[in-house]
């Protein structure tokens, strides 16, 4: 989509702010952040591309450099491009080294003194162009993760599509019905509501696999009273969306309506104790002192995460992380229980942090 103009009015401030001149983006993440860029990668790196896409940030300048074989829609997202050769469908490669005569006609002219670089994404090749830059990766997550009204808009588009998912879910677990069948149909409906192809991630178990957390669909059978853990994790456009519940096949058996009270209670908990302020760490201990109080140990995972242009930012709800929630942020809080090799049931809501608490962006636990 275009360049969002409160996201680029909010880099350019800091960028300001900081003493910086220009931001060299470096991750396919912060790339697609900053430009409204979309990165490929349902087939992974591109083999004919010689480096990473690049991002200079300028006052009154935003250039991408890319493989002339990717072209974006450049007038559409606002930028001005630096292009070099890639494929060639006849004679020898080259790409790397257009890649890097152009990365480095990206860079003439600007002072590393005044530059910020995000390291993450550096090729060596570069660095020592950059020596002297100020690395910005810590102050780009933090930035990235106060999401823009326009940003929120497209996080509730993909979050659409998972309260989909978790509907159409109950039309397609029966007794019977491998795990891969089941997630083929699934992917089939969703990419059919998108009107495109999907990026699209996924736990996705049943039965005594569920006490495992997660794992990929398999070939085997779901039988009657097991139930399916499904975390749902689609990209539509820059922004994913991230939803996990559980359905049963048939009248669910053994301890699921137990498993799911508790992690329907915990998250829950998770969910009162969000507002502007509340430290991530003591959200992560309230949480699992809840589970503990159900006699369980707590999940081995996170509770919760930021989700944005990447499936998993800032903030990480974690007994680490001191970061204080503020408006703006968009979180996805995940609390489990798990018996291992026995079941599972692990339940997600995403929450958008408000001026006064935070907002529910999903839907699926209301609607079943």
């Amino acid at each position: 989509m275009p360049l969002d103009p409160d996201l680029r009015i909010r880099l350019d401030a800091w960028r300001e702010a900081a003493g910086l001149e220009a931001l060299l983006l470096t991750s396919p993440f912060s790339v697609d952040w900053a430009s409204g860029h979309e990165t490929s990668i349902e087939t992974g790196p591109n083999p004919f591309a010689g480096g990473p896409t690049l991002l200079l940030v300028e006052a009154g300048r935003v250039a991408l450099l890319y493989p002339d074989c990717e072209a974006p829609d450049l007038a559409a997202l606002g930028l001005e491009g630096l292009a070099y050769p890639s494929y060639a469908p006849a004679g020898s490669l080259a790409p790397h080294r257009h890649w890097l005569e152009t990365a480095r006609r990206l860079l003439a002219g600007n002072n590393p003194r005044s530059l910020g670089v995000e390291t993450a994404g550096l090729p060596a090749a570069l660095a020592p162009l950059v020596a002297d830059a100020r690395p910005v990766d810590a102050d780009l997550a933090a930035l990235r993760a106060i999401k823009t009204p326009r940003e929120v808009t497209a996080l509730r588009a993909a979050l659409d599509l998972c309260d989909h998912a978790q509907t159409v879910l109950r039309t397609l677990v029966r007794p019977g019905r491998t795990e891969l069948e089941i997630w083929g149909d699934l992917r089939t409906a969703l990419e059919t509501r998108a009107g495109r192809r999907l990026p699209l991630l996924a736990d996705f178990v049943a039965g005594p696999r569920t006490g495992d957390i997660g794992g990929a669909p398999s070939s085997r059978p779901v039988a009657a009273g097991e139930w399916v853990l499904a975390d749902i994790v689609p990209r539509l456009g820059n922004y994913w969306g991230d939803i996990c519940g559980v359905i049963p096949a048939g009248e669910p058996g053994g301890r699921f309506h137990g498993l799911k009270k508790i992690a329907g209670e915990a998250l829950d908990l998770a969910i009162s104790l969000v507002k502007p302020g509340a430290i991530a760490g003591d959200i992560d201990e309230a949480v699992r002192a809840c589970i503990r109080g159900h006699g369980h140990e707590p999940y081995p995972h996170h509770t919760g995460h930021g989700i944005g242009v990447c499936y998993h930012e800032a903030p990480r709800i974690v007994a680490d992380d001191r970061t204080p929630l503020a408006p703006g942020m968009v979180i996805a809080l995940e609390p489990g229980v798990y018996l291992p090799g026995e079941a599972g049931v692990r339940l997600e809501d995403v929450v958008l942090v408000t001026a006064t608490g935070c907002e529910v962006l999903t839907r699926h636990r209301r609607n079943s």
